[in-house]
């Protein structure tokens, strides 16, 4: 699990990363002069919003209402106006600075080398010139919260370092541990240039050498080693934490890192890493050359999660992990938390994959930051009980409507990524904890059965609200916001359903309302299947503005839900296939994304169409991944930018297809091998985690089942599910099963 180079990288998409759930580092490994990226995961411009629910906001909704009901969307969209929300200081994460380390080869380089070892967490770097050899390590340690480089010389000689913030509020001095640094969180496209987090950071030097440091840096002069320690601390959850403080805070780290030395450090640091390599494991001996990189991909999108999100991050990852690639953060949709795909691909890969503990941030983020502000915005916004999260939020819970109508209103944010809640329990059994966050789910239902209403056929339905991010035409122009759309029940349908199992596990003593939500959720409007065979996105025959956007919300159903399975609904299962086909042609129309491709191949893992799936797979590896392996979102026509931009979610969500594709356990099934490629011909993996809180090791030889291990704490039966046959097993601690166990339907 290695990823390894010949050449320095020249730009941030060769660049290497590194990252312990507070530091992300991207390794260039230069020549003669290291370059590392660095980033704070709450190093964030803006602050929480007071007025973010403009005033009148709920009046407007109601009058939004009563024009959709008439069809007037030209009306609707003019009272929109008066209901989005504002983004006075709404903010963006921002690159923190750069650390240069400058060595005096004397000489050219000769040999070189640099790579990133997944399992260690570790890159390192060989440079060779005729009179020296420097031999150079980089970590980030979680459990020392430090980004330490340990460099190792043939001989003496000098190196200097130094800091470079991304932007003039920032700097550095010389200081008692070597180096402080500090950095403000100031930009004047997403805030007003004066508020953000404040940094200060402090960067101490162990060798065998002689150090001098001025204002322009740390001098290591006729050293043959030095161990360098790094930390950084900011300001985000305490306002009035003096600068002294977050650098003494920093200082002491690097010092308790430094007097454990660096060899105990890498050793806490490799133990740490144990839980990444300790969990799902995959082999392939594959056909082709893309199949050769499948198990790479598949720990990478585990890797890069693993760096950015762990049990006490202060935040959960944001659109780019926890990176910067200083792109997002100087355009218009900025580097946050998106609530319409983003946030909620960037962690699909936790559960099934071994590593459920990464998503304690983003459940603390949910409890502490978003539903508190998502009280104001039902109350303010909508005039209702309960809670919500629109389509985007920050590091401080923004939790208003967007700033512009075609993007609001969208009140099922909130429910698309409470649902990763509901997620962990199915996954661990954990009945502890659904007890402790039940009141969130009852809350975000008290909103819904305020919002929806009854239409005179007796069905329920919604809004005006949007399908993220699509736009229909009417009289000629792009219009956004209509009820009934598609994504929106079927968010309401998955909330309602939750509650209902949720109450009856924890039998939850019933409620008046309870009638009501039964209801509701066995009169929701349907979905509607359209005269060309495609799953309609909204109540309405208005034709799209763009049939090959990126976006496929109304199809969330069929993933990461199971409303639409094979098994139970074919007929939408080959309306969802043909809703694919329209979007994909022509193919070169397509507006092809990182995530939106994720999206496809999920897509057709839950349709079992293991070859559609996989040349999906083949296409991002072909054209969205950089050369350090990230996916990337291109400039598209709806989502512009000047570059390429890093998004976790193409990493993420290829990893949770490839996991799709070898295992599925949704509806109480478990599939085996449900979208398995040709090109897969033998393979392993080992330590799958499956809904239920089972483990499963399976093996496949000639792409054939060949025989699987379930492993369970409590003793349960489990149906499974092999192409056209059956098996129903007791599993006790570990059961094996073989092709011998399934009988044919």
């Amino acid at each position: 699990m290695r990823l390894v180079y010949e050449k320095p990288a020249l730009r941030w998409g060769e660049a290497l990363p590194l990252g312990n759930g507070q530091i992300g580092a991207m390794v260039y490994g230069g020549a003669d002069c290291e370059e590392i990226d660095l980033t704070e995961h709450t190093f964030y411009s803006g602050e929480a919003e007071k007025t973010a629910n403009q005033e009148g906001a709920a009046e407007a909704f109601q009058k939004m209402r009563k024009a959709e009901q008439t069809g007037d969307y030209d009306q609707v969209h003019q009272e929109a106006e008066k209901f989005i929300g504002r983004r006075e200081n709404y903010g963006t994460h921002l690159p923190t600075g750069k650390l240069y380390i400058k060595y005096q080869m004397g000489e050219a380089v000769q040999e070189y080398e640099r790579g990133l070892e997944l399992e260690t967490g570790k890159v390192w770097v060989l440079r060779k010139s005729d009179k020296v050899r420097i031999f150079e390590e980089i970590r980030t340690s979680h459990p020392d919260k430090v980004l330490m480089v340990s460099v190792e010389c043939s001989g003496k000689m000098d190196l200097k370092l130094w800091f470079e913030p991304y932007n003039q509020e920032g700097g550095m001095k010389p200081a008692e541990c070597g180096i402080r640094f500090f950095a403000d969180a100031f930009e004047m496209l997403h805030c007003d240039q004066k508020c953000g987090v404040h940094l200060e950071g402090a960067l101490k030097v162990v060798t065998d050498g002689e150090t001098e440091s001025d204002e322009s840096g740390l001098w290591i002069r006729k050293c043959t080693n030095a161990q360098i320690y790094l930390a950084m601390e900011t300001n985000f959850e305490d306002q009035d934490l003096s600068n002294m403080c977050m650098y003494q805070i920093s200082f002491a780290r690097c010092m308790s890192a430094a007097q454990k030395g660096a060899a105990e450090v890498t050793r806490r640091h490799e133990e740490d890493m144990k839980q990444f390599t300790g969990g799902a494991r995959l082999q392939i001996e594959g056909t082709d050359s893309v199949s050769e990189k499948i198990p790479l991909m598949f720990q990478y999108g585990r890797y890069l999660l693993f760096c950015s999100s762990r049990e006490d991050s202060k935040l959960p990852a944001h659109l780019q992990g926890i990176w910067n690639d200083n792109v997002a953060c100087r355009i218009g949709w900025t580097c946050d938390m998106h609530l319409d795909i983003n946030t909620q691909m960037n962690y699909w890969p936790a559960e099934f994959s071994g590593m459920g503990f990464v998503t304690e941030s983003l459940y603390r983020w949910i409890e502490e930051k978003l539903i508190p502000e998502g009280r104001k915005t039902a109350r303010l916004s909508y005039g209702m009980k309960g809670w919500v999260g629109e389509i985007v939020s920050n590091a401080w819970g923004y939790a208003a409507p967007y700033w512009a109508s075609p993007i609001a209103p969208c009140p099922t944010g909130g429910v698309w990524i409470l649902t990763h809640i509901w997620e962990h329990y199915l996954y661990t059994g954990d009945q502890r904890f659904l007890e402790k966050v039940f009141p969130l789910v009852e809350e975000a239902v008290e909103f819904f059965l305020e919002y929806v209403y009854q239409t005179e056929s007796g069905e329920y339905t919604c809004g005006p609200s949007i399908s993220p991010e699509n736009s229909f035409l009417y009289n000629g122009n792009a219009r956004q916001i209509s009820s009934g759309c598609t994504y929106e029940i079927l968010m309401i349908r998955e909330l309602f359903f939750i509650y209902k199992k949720a109450s009856d596990i924890l039998e939850m003593p019933k409620k008046e309302k309870d009638i009501k939500i039964s209801e509701i959720y066995e009169n929701l409007l349907p979905y509607r299947v359209l005269e060309n065979g495609c799953i309609a996105e909204w109540d309405h025959d208005l034709p799209e503005a763009d049939p090959q956007h990126r976006h496929t919300s109304h199809l969330l159903g069929l993933f990461p839900f199971a409303q639409i399975t094979p098994e139970e609904t074919p007929d939408l299962c080959e309306a969802a296939e043909k809703t694919l086909q329209r979007k994909l042609t022509p193919s070169e129309n397509w507006e092809d994304t990182g995530w939106a491709r994720s999206m496809l191949m999920l897509y057709e893992a839950r349709l079992q169409h293991g070859e559609k799936a996989y040349a999906h797979i083949c296409h991002m590896m072909e054209h969205l991944l950089e050369p350090n392996f990230m996916v990337y979102h291109p400039p598209t026509r709806g989502a512009g930018a000047f570059d390429h931009v890093y998004e976790l979610d193409g990493n993420t969500g290829l990893c949770s297809c490839i996991g799709e594709m070898l295992i599925q356990s949704h509806r109480g099934r478990i599939r085996f091998l449900p979208a398995l490629p040709k090109n897969w011909k033998n393979g392993k993996i080992s330590s799958f985690h499956a809904r239920g809180n089972l483990e499963i090791d399976l093996e496949w030889r000639e792409g054939v089942f060949y025989r699987a291990v379930l492993k369970s704490e409590i003793p349960q039966n489990v149906s499974i599910y092999l192409e056209d046959a059956n098996c129903n097993v007791r599993v006790e601690k570990e059961t094996e099963i073989t092709s011998q166990d399934f009988i044919k339907k």
